[in-house]
């Protein structure tokens, strides 16, 4: 392939502190209290995670911009998660269908507006994921 039909993607990394806080570590579910007479095997053993583990954050735009939305069919970025929710549930994994809706998203471009300086203008959602497990639905 050649370096004009290669398609780029940029990729951003930034390693510099992001605040001031520590963050704490929880027990997770898994680690709950035995049972009455239940024997424990490995109890010394109890993984934690930060307190902000297994959360996962969806945009339907990048901060400071404008998220379109048909007055009927609402937003942009919530049809086309519904809808690929609907066709790719259970198959993709939930980062994989999030990355699916940012390209649906990022192909629509605005039409027809009362503000005439949004037409032709496009929308990229943007999603913060935390999780240290894969989602299925």
């Amino acid at each position: 392939m050649s370096m004009s039909n290669a398609v780029t993607a940029q990729v951003s990394s930034r390693l510099a502190c992001r605040g001031e806080e520590y963050d704490n570590a929880v027990t997770g579910m898994a680690a709950r209290e035995p049972e009455e007479n239940q024997v424990v095997m490995n109890a010394g053993v109890v993984h934690t995670l930060p307190a902000g583990a297994d959360f996962l954050m969806c945009y339907s735009v990048g901060e400071g911009y404008y998220s379109f939305r048909h007055p009927v069919d609402g937003s942009w970025f919530i049809q086309d998660l519904c809808q690929t929710l609907q066709r790719s549930a259970g198959s993709l994994e939930f980062l994989e269908l999030l990355t699916l809706v940012n390209m649906k998203v990022s192909r629509r471009t605005v039409e027809r507006a009362a503000d005439h300086n949004a037409i032709g203008k496009k929308q990229i959602p943007c999603f913060a994921s935390m999780l240290t497990k894969q989602l299925y639905f």
